[in-house]
């Protein structure tokens, strides 16, 4: 598939060869956004990010510039219909923050943007039409206000590949100018999304029932930027962050609650046990700088009280809880030693066990008694590069927990590996399910994927009566079974972790912004009804790891040429913020498909079977 170039294609071209002339040699990198429509064309030079683990600066400033370039879009289009300005006038404009003026062409034609204040851009776009002799500036709007006032006319454009496999664009139930630009959901057909708003963003709710869509807004512009959305499987509760401190809001309530009232926190991470309204996380206070793990009641609007909680040395433990699939135990790890939280006995269990080289990544059984981790043994020689050939080994490691909390290891279902070890699941109580291959890191960065023919899916050998490591030794051990697997496809959404921006659909009208990895496996695999057709797990490893943070999969019985034309449409129209069910039917994801950044959702079949069907993407124009 080719992406659409719009009617505007050449004219947008040539305004930016032209700003790239105006603009001195250095100032526009490869990092540089461009932002086209029929009336506009903005060239965005980001601001560099000041450190790994600091607040990425385009969080708030990207969909302020997709909101501004939808109202002035809309402002052009009314103007050019009350036939006040010329035709064919157009804005070309450019923001480079932190970037020098000074050796920037002064042409008349190019609008120079110091900040994204709608009211400073406003001046200056009237200021650019007014000089102009054939613009009626008594009908020159005088404050941003009143660009939110101005009748829709934003001409929305028609996907036909959206419309031959049945999606549905479910923003345009609260039909509006303001883009989509984060979004999350439950299980139960909600949408939650944030927009951005005049003074700050608000939080808005779509929902789904017998084809039915309906959407409101929850949550008006707070006193900071809201992000960070995580609502609880079955969207009764909301959790977010306001100005990155953790807030929690229940489903027809308006007043949210604030999780720490008494501290300035900054949240690391948040995770909802998956079958009660409990959440679990970790927070920096902002004044101590000290860690904070907390267990929060959602229904109880209270912290949870846990015995032993003062053994548990927060500043060491990785942010990320693993819940059980109960939601009663969770552990945290220090990516060597895992301890357990008990939600039954509300007591903390720390150091149940430890090894001596780093864990990747930990996955639980489905009777929440047994879990297995990956332990990775040497380093990676390269920051950018990723070969696991330059690790001494990966280890799989089974555990029990027994009834008096202790653990005791299965050394007959460990593996060593020259290659990559990737968790997938408990096949069984008795067994696990884990892939094995050779991983390196492509020559070529591509969201898409195709290990089919580097790894191999495996189940662990059939477990023992637990014994020590000395006596594993003198039993002779089963081999691990291999099955059979048709395909392994997985889309990443991130390029790295510095990239983040990217047009999502086609024709850069709005740009979606992401800085959390979600790799989506597609695993050609059968599998037994016990086990669930998606589910995710989290891996601790970072940077030059291609598959760190959230890792989901998704277990469907699609032909191996069906999957891959999928992943193909994924990676051609760079859909990087997507999420599908944990049933695997719906598939939803932000994309301009229609013009502003909006929430797209499809059934999974519908959006296979009918690719198959569907020849080059094209779009007209409404």
């Amino acid at each position: 598939m080719k992406k659409f170039e719009n009617k505007t294609g050449f004219a947008f071209l040539t305004g930016i060869l032209c700003l790239i002339a105006v603009i001195a040699q250095g100032q526009i990198t490869d990092s540089t956004i461009r932002f086209s429509t029929p009336n506009l064309n903005l060239v965005f030079q980001p601001p560099l990010r000041s450190g790994f683990n600091s607040e990425h600066p385009l969080e708030i400033e990207l969909p302020q510039l997709n909101l501004a370039v939808n109202l002035f879009e809309n402002y052009m289009q009314y103007l050019l219909k009350l036939q006040k300005i010329a035709t064919g006038t157009t804005l070309q404009m450019i923001y480079a923050p932190g970037q020098s003026s000074e050796s920037w062409d002064e042409n008349p034609n190019l609008i120079k943007l110091s900040d994204t204040g709608m009211n400073q851009i406003l001046q200056k776009v009237n200021r650019f039409l007014a000089d102009k002799n054939t613009t009626d500036a008594a009908y020159l709007l005088d404050n941003a206000e009143s660009l939110l006032k101005i009748p829709d006319n934003f001409s929305r454009r028609t996907c036909e590949v959206a419309e031959k496999i049945e999606l549905a664009n479910l923003s345009s139930f609260i039909d509006s100018l303001e883009p989509d630009c984060d979004m999350a959901i439950a299980d139960a057909g909600l949408v939650f999304v944030t927009r951005p708003h005049k003074n700050g963003n608000r939080i808005l709710r779509f929902s789904e029932q017998n084809n039915v869509c309906s959407g409101s807004i929850m949550l008006e512009p707070g006193k900071a930027w809201y992000s960070g959305l995580r609502p609880d499987k079955k969207g009764q509760y909301l959790a977010f962050t306001e100005g990155n401190e953790p807030m929690l809001i229940k489903l027809g309530k308006s007043e949210p609650v604030k999780f720490f009232p008494q501290r300035k926190t900054l949240l690391m991470a948040m995770e909802w046990s998956p079958k009660k309204p409990v959440l679990a996380g970790m927070v920096l206070d902002l004044d101590t700088q000290e860690r904070l793990f907390f267990v929060y009641d959602a229904e109880k609007q209270k912290m949870v009280d846990l015995a032993g909680i003062e053994n548990l040395k927060a500043n060491y433990l990785y942010a990320h809880p693993f819940w059980s699939p109960d939601g009663n135990r969770l552990i945290m790890t220090t990516g060597r030693q895992i301890n357990l939280i008990d939600l039954t006995e509300y007591r903390v269990y720390p150091g149940i066990t430890s090894l001596p080289n780093e864990i990747s990544e930990l996955i639980w059984s489905g009777d929440n008694n047994s879990f297995a981790v990956v332990e990775i043994i040497g380093q990676a020689r390269s920051k950018t590069v990723f070969d696991d050939y330059d690790l001494r080994k990966s280890v799989l490691h089974r555990f029990r927990i027994n009834k008096d909390f202790s653990v005791t290891e299965d050394h007959a279902q460990s593996i060593d590996s020259r290659n990559s070890i990737k968790l997938l699941s408990f096949w069984t109580n008795d067994r696990v399910l884990y892939l094995e291959g050779h991983l390196i890191s492509k020559k070529l960065n591509t969201p898409f994927w195709d290990l089919s023919k580097s790894f191999t899916a495996y189940l662990t050998p059939a477990p023992t009566q637990s014994i020590s490591r000395e006596d594993s030794a003198k039993v002779k051990k089963s081999e691990p079974t291999a099955l059979p697997m048709k395909y392994l496809y997985v889309f990443r959404n991130l390029d790295g972790k510095f990239n983040n921006v990217y047009d999502a659909g086609f024709a850069h009208t709005n740009h979606v912004y992401s800085e959390d990895f979600y790799n989506l496996w597609f695993i050609g695999l059968r599998r037994p009804d016990e086990l669930e057709a998606s589910h995710g797990s989290f891996n601790l490893r970072a940077s030059p790891y291609p598959f760190p943070e959230k890792n989901q999969f998704v277990f469907v019985d699609y032909p191996s040429a069906k999957m891959k034309k999928f992943c193909r449409f994924l990676e051609d129209y760079s859909l990087r913020f997507l999420r599908i069910t944990a049933d695997c039917s719906n598939l939803y994801f932000l994309a301009n498909f229609c013009g502003p950044l909006n929430v797209w959702e499809g059934s999974l079949d519908s959006i296979v079977n009918g690719l198959t069907a569907t020849s080059e993407p094209t779009e007209s124009q409404n």
